[in-house]
Formats: C-alpha cells, sequence, structure tokens
C-alpha cells in the first residue's frame, strides 16, 4: 500500500516530499494549460469575428442585388375595395380599379332529408364529385345517411377539393352542403350519379346569390369582375398576381378606388444604413481584436482581412454606366478612424439624380460595391476560408495539446508511484537503522 502520511518509521514527510516533488514535475503541463487557455481565447475571439462578418454579409446581401434596389410601395384610396402589393418586377404609376363582382366559392345545397334517411343500397348506385380535372367516385352500394356521405367525402384521399357540411333545418330536417374549397368558375362543383341515383335524388342547387340577393343563374359569375384603368377582367380569384407584373390585387368589395404605386425610397435608405452599420461593426470588432491587449493581437489574418476590405472600397467599379464611381459620392464616407458615416439626405439625392447610377454602383454584377463585399464576406466564411482555416489549425493545436496532457498525466503516476515506493523503502530503511540503533544503545550500556 501506498505510503500517504510521515514515515512510519522515520518520521519523514513522505507525502509533501512527494507533492513538491510532482508540483515540479508537473509544470510542463501547467505550461500547456497556459497555452491551451491562449488557443482556446483565440478561438473565442474568430467566433466574434464570424458573427461579425455574418451580419456584415447579411447587409451587403441588403444592397447586392439590383432587384434589392426595386422595392415599391401601394397605397389605395379605399382599402375596404381593393389593396395592392409590388415586388422587384412592378413599376411606377396609378391604377384606376373598380370591382363589379367578387369571386366566390362554389356552393350546393341538397332538398332536406330525415336524418335517419338513407341512399342507395343497390349495385352500381355511386355519386361522383369532380372539381376542376380532378374527381372522386363515392361507392352507395351499401345506403348511407346524409351524415354519412359527408364524412365519406370529408375523409376521402381522393377529395377532389370539396367540403361537406350539414344544415340542420327546421322539424329535425337535414341538408346536404358541398362548398368548393377554391373560389371561380373553374373550380366549381359538378356532380354526376351512377346507378339507382339520379339528380333528382338529392335535388342539388347552387345557392350562391349576386350582389343583388338573386341566386346565380349563370355560373361564370362565381368569377371575379373588375377593370383595371377601364380594361376588364375576370379571374377565379380574389387575389389577383397575373394582370400586371410585379403587382398583386387582393378585391375586398363591389366599389371603386385608386392603387398608387411608388418606388420605396426609405427602405433602400434603411438599407444603406444597415450597410454603413454593418461596415462599422466589422471594422470596429476587426479593431478591437487587432488591438494592444486584443486577443488576436499580432494576428497576421486580421492584417489581411483589413487589408481585402479596404482593397475593396478602393476599387472604383469598372465598365458600369453609372454617373458615380465612389460611395462617398452617393452619401457614405468613410472617415479618418476607418469607420463609415452615412448621410441620408445625400443618399436620397443621389438616389432622385440618377437612381439607376445608384443600384449599379451598389449591385452591378462584378463590380458594385455590396456585390463585391458580398462575394468578399462569402469568400471569409466558406468552409475553406481564411476564418475557418485558423480555426482548424487552433483546433488541432488544442486537441494535441489535449492528448500530450494525458500521455504527461499517465507518465505523472508512474512518476508519482515510482517516487512513492522509493520514499517508502527509504523510510524503511531508516526505520530499520533506528530500531537496530535502539538495540545497540539499550545493549552497549
Amino acid at each position: 500500500m501506498a505510503i500517504t502520511a510521515a514515515g512510519a518509521g522515520s518520521g519523514l514527510d513522505i507525502e509533501g516530499l512527494v507533492s513538491q516533488l510532482m508540483q515540479i514535475e508537473r509544470q510542463p503541463i501547467v505550461a500547456l494549460d497556459r497555452r491551451e487557455s491562449e488557443y482556446k481565447a483565440d478561438l473565442s475571439a474568430y467566433g466574434r469575428l464570424k458573427g461579425a462578418v455574418s451580419s456584415f454579409k447579411t447587409a451587403m446581401d441588403g444592397l447586392a442585388s439590383l432587384d434589392k434596389f426595386k422595392q415599391f410601395t401601394s397605397t389605395s384610396t379605399d382599402e375596404s375595395v381593393v389593396t395592392a402589393s409590388a415586388d422587384s418586377h412592378a413599376a411606377g404609376g396609378t391604377l384606376d380599379i373598380t370591382v363589379s363582382r367578387l369571386a366566390q366559392n362554389h356552393k350546393q345545397a341538397s332538398d332536406a332529408f330525415a336524418d335517419s334517411q338513407t341512399f342507395g343500397g343497390a349495385a352500381g348506385d355511386a355519386l361522383t364529385l369532380t372539381v376542376g380535372a380532378a374527381s372522386m367516385t363515392l361507392d352507395l352500394s351499401t345506403a348511407q345517411t346524409l351524415s354519412g356521405i359527408r364524412d365519406a367525402i370529408n375523409t376521402a384521399s381522393d377529395n377532389p377539393g370539396i367540403t361537406a357540411t350539414l344544415l340542420n333545418a327546421d322539424g329535425g330536417q337535414q341538408r346536404l352542403i358541398l362548398t368548393s374549397d377554391e373560389s371561380g368558375y373553374d373550380q366549381r362543383v359538378q356532380l354526376s350519379y351512377g346507378g339507382s341515383l339520379t339528380a333528382s335524388t338529392f335535388n342539388f342547387q347552387t345557392i350562391n346569390k349576386d350582389s343583388g340577393g338573386a341566386v346565380l343563374s349563370d355560373l361564370t359569375q362565381l368569377d371575379a369582375s373588375f377593370s383595371v384603368d377601364g380594361f376588364a377582367v375576370t379571374r377565379g380569384s380574389n387575389s389577383v398576381s397575373d394582370v400586371l407584373s410585379g403587382v398583386t390585387f387582393d378585391l375586398k368589395t363591389v366599389g371603386s378606388a385608386r392603387i398608387d404605386i411608388a418606388r420605396d425610397t426609405a427602405a433602400i435608405s434603411d438599407a444603406a444604413q444597415a450597410f454603413a452599420d454593418a461596415y462599422n461593426g466589422l471594422v470596429s470588432t476587426l479593431s478591437s481584436l487587432g488591438e494592444k491587449g486584443g486577443d488576436l493581437n499580432g494576428d497576421s489574418t486580421l492584417r489581411t482581412l483589413e487589408a481585402r476590405l479596404r482593397g475593396v472600397l478602393n476599387q472604383a467599379p469598372a465598365g458600369i454606366t453609372s454617373s458615380f464611381t465612389s460611395l462617398s459620392e452617393v452619401g457614405l464616407a468613410t472617415q479618418r478612424d476607418g469607420t463609415m458615416e452615412f448621410d441620408s439626405a445625400a443618399f436620397e439625392s443621389a438616389l432622385n439624380s440618377d437612381f439607376q447610377g445608384v443600384a449599379e454602383l451598389f449591385a452591378n454584377d462584378d463590380q458594385g460595391f455590396a456585390f463585391r463585399l458580398s462575394a468578399l464576406a462569402d469568400d471569409w466564411q466558406a468552409s475553406d476560408g481564411i476564418i475557418a482555416n485558423q480555426e482548424k489549425g487552433l483546433n488541432d493545436r488544442v486537441d494535441a495539446i489535449e492528448q500530450r496532457k494525458l500521455d504527461m498525466e499517465d507518465q505523472l503516476a508512474l512518476k508519482e508511484k515510482a517516487l512513492r515506493a522509493k520514499y517508502g523503502a527509504l523510510d524503511a530503511l531508516i526505520g530499520g537503522l533506528k530500531q537496530t540503533s535502539n538495540f545497540l544503545s539499550a545493549n552497549l550500556r
């Protein structure tokens, strides 16, 4: 058994001696711990750098495509009649909209029947329901009540787009209501029968009504009817996106309204402000990490990133038709401390004087500043990019240190065992000599 207290025979402080010697032996591991902590601090610093680059990339994407400059707002003089939304394919302008009819989901109702009455029951009895090009056939060779027919329609895997409900009428009577899931004439519900069943079995009738309250006799009136600047349009939905490129109309009710579509310069200006903020965030992160006392002070990677960032800003776009060649000309000026200041008034003035020129300055493929900076951020964030390579190198070093520490711990365990054995033997020897000395002293007086 290892001796962990003062020597039993010699009085030597074996535990103290071994502990002090092992502290000396552990100094290389202490040094490795310090180095590992430094590597982990560097990894944490690169994590902050990646976060700043990611935010920078997001902001660059806000202005890196010409479509980002094609942002529009749309306003309606009467939103209870019609509203509109516009995407990057829209064009500015004013549109006069008159809604004369809204699209409806086709509805058919059966006659009223007792809830216990059944339908079908003979071979070949069937009800086929069709919507558009899709259909389902309900087998009624086993007689079903209206509630059974309702449930069979609603749970059918090949349901073509119909919802069946029951309307409880007076005197315990029920009506089966069939409603198309989509609006418009092309999505109307069509019925056919098989076996002993005929149209008169249920006597389904359309129950949709026009704006005057009369039941529709012409099912084409299930389509919406409206006009755009006097040109008549009919569509099967009240949400219409295929009349004007980039514009979606949402019809609300019968009436008239004017839609104004205008370029959203405020949104573009906000994106430019985000561009400057993200640039400053990245510059600030690079500066704090690389300054004296910073976690990556002296790291050549930071100098490389800063140089590439400045390189993009200092290189004017080539081959574009813009009247602008630098960001400072459109209100984004670099300051002495390396940060960027955004002048919203100057930016909006540039948009008003040469909108396409500003768009090209930022977003022209290959040459626009935001396009190139976005590509630069992509390169930095790549799995084989400069940051990932640095992180890989640091992680490899941490792993190597961990393995080396494990190996050294094994060696130290053997070393401690050897020291305890050595000092245990010394303790036994001194103890034996002490007993001999005591014996001789007692017998030679």
